[in-house]
């Protein structure tokens, strides 16, 4: 019989406390992957976010050893892992298996995939917009005002639009993490604009990503209100409407409605931006979103 060389690449070897054993209510098959994934919880330090999938468990090539696979989800993308767990559900190995010099490990866990978010689920219409509907490319970021990324991010994304503009079309998304406190505020003024006119919000957002924008930020609320409003007198729009949306409620349920959406698809962070699909998580450099002009 051919003999195989094993080696354990960068392993970790954990013996599992009764505890496991003692609280068993599946099957085997379902205890063995349970165990993986206790395991994994609790000596891989992941983002909070990250869900932990089952795919499948097998005989892997270490004798009494299950391989199973797990899938990490997380905000952007799935990577798929695998963990060797023996057969009486004690032991596991976290690392990688080499056969030959081969990582056998990768191979069985296969490529991270980025994740494709179906666009129809991100209500394009109910949000403020700039460009053509049907454009080639649709980015929605989900974004707020006291954020330098996301206002970096802007500068960059209104460059683009200049030069696209019948190319893309760019879709604002609320995202300030609490339904309190100065970053929800300035959303729900910006939203509340938002009932005025679609310009109307547009002359606001981009006076908050402006410096000036941002130091009047730090001012009373009572303050920014103030200069929204005296924005809005300035371009001949109606206050009316825009303190109406404020006192009833409007600009604040505008917010909500885009938090709730960016919890849903587990947004934990801003900018975030769903371009054709794709999340894309943080600062997005020039050239890789003009690549989706040219696919």
């Amino acid at each position: 019989m051919l003999k195989k060389t094993l080696v354990m690449g960068s392993y970790l070897l954990f013996l599992l406390l009764p505890f496991f054993q003692s609280s068993l209510v599946f099957s085997q098959g379902d205890e063995i992957a349970r165990v993986a994934i206790e395991t994994v919880k609790r000596q891989i330090r992941l983002p909070p976010e990250t869900e932990i999938r089952f795919i499948e468990k097998k005989e892997s090539q270490i004798p009494g050893f299950y391989s199973v696979k797990l899938v990490f989800s997380s905000v952007d993308k799935d990577t798929p892992v695998v963990v060797y767990v023996d057969q009486a559900g004690e032991k596991v190995f976290l690392g990688n298996l080499f056969v030959r010099g081969e990582n056998v490990t990768s191979k069985e866990a296969g490529s991270p995939r980025t994740k494709k978010i179906d666009m129809a689920i991100l209500d394009l219409d109910h949000s403020p917009a700039i460009g053509p509907k049907g454009a080639k490319v649709t980015i929605v970021e989900f974004s707020n005002f006291q954020c330098p990324y996301c206002m970096d991010s802007w500068a960059k994304l209104k460059n683009l639009l200049g030069k696209s503009p019948k190319e893309i079309r760019y879709i604002f998304k609320h995202f300030p993490f609490q339904q309190e406190g100065r970053t929800f505020e300035l959303s729900e003024m910006a939203a509340a604009a938002q009932e005025v006119s679609s310009e109307a919000f547009w002359l606001v957002h981009d006076f908050l990503f402006t410096n000036e924008g941002q130091n009047v930020a730090k001012l009373e609320k009572k303050a920014v209100q103030a200069k929204v409003e005296q924005l809005l007198k300035d371009k001949k729009y109606d206050v009316k409407v825009f303190q109406a949306a404020i006192e009833s409620g409007k600009g604040r349920e505008r917010v909500l409605d885009d938090m709730a959406l960016g919890n849903k698809l587990r947004i934990t962070g801003t900018p975030t931006k769903v371009v054709n699909g794709d999340i894309i998580v943080g600062s997005t450099a020039d050239a890789a979103l003009e690549k989706y002009l040219t696919k």
